[in-house]
């Protein structure tokens, strides 16, 4: 049975990945409002039809409240957690009742130790990309994006919270402790790979959003610039969009922690909106820039 979450990310995934094909292959024929809405950023839509978007668009740096956001709930959640499974401190009824309203799970899929460490993997994912959108990028002022977009990214990392926690012991089923299943062989094996495979993603992340924001910036970290560049260096040399790379390598590993259907929902989410998005950042690059690697792939080294 699906709840709220798992339809509405398969929703979001499907609707991605039948628009972007759209307009992969057949771009002219696509409705301009329907390009304006989706394309944003450095390959946004350039041209005059559907002018009348604009009213609902918002600036790209307001990427920074999802972060912003997540790191908090996030944070706290962890915190919220750790005392339940390690403090013995009971889960509020109310939380109950709300997990089990949006993810109308009856019994727990994962061990509190997965729970754990997935929410302890997203909390520093989400405070460094906090850091970096308040103090590394550089957002350039008439960088703007759908609403949609926006509304999106604060509903993903709160469905990524929630679908972590909300289907671990306690915090949904029995409220017996001494039916908890604190660790499970499946996490026991896959932690130490897990953590190491998100520590290499979260490494390379950074460096390429450092290189990204040195482009616009001179060697005393002054703004000179709000325009694009080629950039180079690291991952950067086989692929176009390596953070959006890593970006799939950090949930495969958090999927990995909580294989559960929900989880799965989101992934497959996550899953197109980078490889679309990855898509249309190469096309716009060899189309802007006619001295631009052939040797780069689009987001996955010799495949894609």
């Amino acid at each position: 049975m699906l709840n709220i979450l798992d339809l509405g990310f398969l929703s979001l995934a499907f609707m991605v990945a039948f628009t972007g094909f759209l307009i992969n292959h057949y771009e002219k024929h696509v409705p301009a409002f329907i390009i304006k809405g989706f394309k944003y950023g450095a390959f946004a839509y350039q041209g005059s039809d559907a002018n009348y978007l604009q009213i609902i668009e918002v600036p790209k740096a307001l990427y920074r409240h999802f972060y912003a956001f997540s790191s908090v709930f996030s944070a706290l959640t962890l915190a919220y957690a750790v005392l339940v499974y390690y403090f013995e401190y009971s889960v509020h009824r109310y939380i109950v009742f709300m997990l089990s309203l949006i993810l109308e799970q009856d019994e727990p899929s994962v061990s509190a130790a997965a729970v754990c460490l997935a929410l302890l993997l997203v909390t520093i994912q989400c405070i460094r990309r906090c850091y970096e959108t308040y103090f590394l990028q550089v957002f350039a002022k008439d960088s703007k994006m759908n609403l949609s977009h926006y509304i999106a990214g604060l509903v993903h990392y709160f469905a990524v919270v929630v679908a972590t926690v909300g289907q671990g012991p306690l915090f949904c089923g029995s409220n017996d402790r001494s039916k908890v299943l604190w660790i499970d062989t499946r996490t026991k094996f896959l932690s130490l790979p897990c953590i190491l495979a998100f520590l290499w993603a979260f490494y390379e992340q950074y460096k390429s959003n450092v290189i990204f924001a040195n482009l616009r910036k001179d060697r005393t970290g002054k703004v000179i610039t709000e325009s694009h560049k080629i950039p180079h260096g690291r991952l950067f040399e086989r692929v176009s969009s390596p953070h959006r790379l890593c970006e799939i390598i950090i949930y495969t590993v958090i999927i990995l922690l909580v294989p559960t259907k929900t989880y799965f929902c989101i992934y497959l989410w996550v899953l197109c909106n980078q490889i679309q998005t990855a898509i249309h950042a190469h096309v716009w690059y060899k189309n802007t820039f006619k001295e631009y690697p052939l040797k780069r792939d689009a987001i996955f080294p010799g495949f894609l």
